[in-house]
């Protein structure tokens, strides 16, 4: 038993307008076939064996609207981070949550008890030089896989496709001083991200490029997005191992609604495709169910509860 999740930032389920959301305008067509509604507000749950689709709540009874920091500890740790914190964090942790995230996540309980995580994401060979010198700050994926001593992907990794970049195609590599990385398309970066996660018990891969979509307000962007994204996914699906589960969230609504500039309220979708769907999802409503039902389906839920 495997699991593949692809966190995508920023997706939330926003109303079935075209002329305010990017998903209802031109659709993620791989979703909308295996659920048979667009990926907006108006999807119901569905709770087949091998496919379900639940909306989950982000706000975590916490006022203010959603972030990026607190939502994604509460994704990877089952803890209600936002409370914790007494308030929604931005972007990327301090050093309060970044010591949950370290101590509690998801990596770091299946690491110490024998099973292998890893991240797909590379990383550029300047990151840790900017992050020491501020110009970077580790996410809170990124500090979940910091905390089990794993080494982040590198370009020589994504040359040989054992890493993915975070923008999917390499597209925007040049932007960063890298020209030697041809650019790929999403399907042959989604067979890429499977092969990888053949040899680990779970692996993630963190997508933003949604999120600065939807600060941008950026319609044409929000369309190569979704072009990307709807191929990576299908790619994704169609080479799933009958021994793994996809699950796909995101930590916030924004992209969902392109006449605002900042994040929404909205629910995102919680998507489970492949082996133990019905189990991941199960009981879910916000973002804090996710890590433990992933680890009850790994067989491991007595690291939270036991």
């Amino acid at each position: 038993m495997r699991v593949l999740f692809i966190f995508i930032d920023g997706l939330g389920l926003g109303s079935n307008n075209p002329d305010s959301n990017p998903l209802a305008r031109f659709g993620l067509n791989t979703i909308s076939e295996l659920f048979g509604r667009s990926l907006t507000q108006d999807i119901e749950p569905v709770w087949l064996p091998n496919r379900c689709i639940v909306p989950v709540d982000t706000t975590l009874g916490v006022d203010g609207l959603p972030q990026s920091a607190t939502g994604q500890a509460a994704i990877l740790t089952g803890l209600n981070a936002a409370k914790f914190m007494g308030r929604h964090v931005q972007a990327f942790p301090g050093p309060q949550l970044s010591q949950l995230i370290a101590n509690n996540n998801i990596m770091k309980k299946l690491r110490e008890h024998g099973l292998l995580s890893t991240s797909a994401n590379m990383y550029l060979p300047d990151y840790f030089e900017l992050v020491a010198k501020r110009k970077r700050r580790h996410s809170a994926i990124t500090l979940a896989v910091l905390s089990t001593g794993l080494a982040l992907r590198s370009l020589n990794e994504l040359s040989d496709g054992e890493a993915v970049y975070q923008d999917i195609t390499n597209e925007m590599l040049p932007a960063f001083g890298v020209n030697n990385i041809p650019v790929q398309n999403p399907a042959q970066a989604g067979y890429n991200l499977v092969n990888i996660s053949r040899k680990y018990s779970f692996t993630i891969f963190e997508y933003f490029q949604t999120d600065r979509a939807g600060h941008k307000q950026d319609w044409n962007f929000a369309q190569k997005i979704i072009g990307i994204l709807d191929e990576f996914i299908r790619a994704v699906y169609e080479r799933l191992p009958a021994d793994t589960l996809l699950i796909i969230t995101s930590d916030h609504g924004n992209f969902e609604d392109l006449t605002v500039k900042s994040h929404t309220f909205n629910k995102v979708p919680l998507i489970a495709l492949g082996c133990e769907a019905q189990a991941a999802v199960s009981g879910i409503t916000d973002l804090t169910g996710i890590a433990p039902n992933i680890l009850k389906v790994l067989g491991k839920d007595e690291l939270i509860y036991g």
